[in-house]
């Protein structure tokens, strides 16, 4: 079978096309045999990439046929695929998540500050020493914040915090990277990972909250200048437009929607 058939593609071309609209939540997908004529798969292929779909909450199959789930019931994984657009990043999505880990850190580095090791807060300060450096670069940057990021989950000695912050720092990361590796300016970067440093050596809980939500705003700052930056790049640069899909998209008009 080519690779462009197997389920997973399949499923990855019909998430694109929830994800862009083209099927309203409430609407009925193709049946199995429908969607097996239009890409030229067996049956099984086609019921298999419905499963998948399943799998992540973006439809729900039933014995009347298969229909979109609003996407916020969608499991999390499908959110670096939300983030994964044409243009780059939608900022205010972006700026959704990086709320959420914000939320998440903030209380979790007051769980790491209570319970973790001596040995475990200064692997922290090594991180923090190493983020302050002024010879590191962007690269540089982004491992040790990642670096400091997961310290704070371990530290936490929480399992379900670990497992949570762990999707969203995938989700995060993938969509970081993917950017210009720039760090903030030093002027602006040492002080706040200083306050950190301060905040961890001394044990005091409520300075390590306020110093990691001060050093979480400027990475926010930082990363959604990127992103304005980006679409203003994008927009200079007009995008050829795509082949129409008439088959597939007629055919997304023809169910119920509710």
């Amino acid at each position: 079978m080519n690779d462009e058939r197997r389920p997973e593609a399949i499923a990855r071309d019909i998430r694109n096309e929830i994800l862009r609209g083209l099927y309203r939540p409430g609407e009925r997908l193709p049946s199995e045999r429908e969607l097996a004529e239009q890409v030229g798969v067996n049956r099984g292929s086609a019921r298999e990439a419905l499963k998948l779909l399943a799998q992540q909450r973006l439809i729900e199959i039933q014995p009347g046929g298969s229909r979109v789930i609003p996407v916020h019931r969608a499991s999390l994984d499908v959110l670096a695929h939300l983030l994964d657009a044409p243009g780059g990043p939608d900022a205010a999505l972006m700026a959704q998540l990086l709320d959420v880990h914000e939320l998440l850190l903030v209380g979790a580095v007051r769980l790491a500050v209570e319970r973790g090791s001596d040995a475990e807060l200064a692997r922290a300060l090594g991180i923090l020493d190493a983020m302050a450096d002024p010879r590191s670069g962007g690269d540089a940057y982004l491992r040790n914040m990642q670096a400091l990021i997961e310290w704070i989950a371990e530290a936490s000695h929480n399992l379900v915090l670990r497992m949570v912050g762990n999707g969203l720092l995938g989700v995060l990361a993938r969509v970081v990277v993917a950017l210009r590796r720039q760090r903030p300016a030093h002027a602006e970067l040492a002080p706040a990972v200083a306050a950190v440093r301060k905040a961890l050596a001394k044990r005091d809980a409520d300075a390590a909250e306020r110093s990691i939500r001060s050093l979480l705003r400027l990475k926010r700052e930082h990363v959604l200048k990127q992103l304005e930056a980006s679409a203003a790049t994008a927009v200079a640069t007009p995008r050829r437009p795509r082949a129409a899909r008439g088959s597939r998209e007629s055919s997304t008009r023809t169910g119920d929607a509710n």
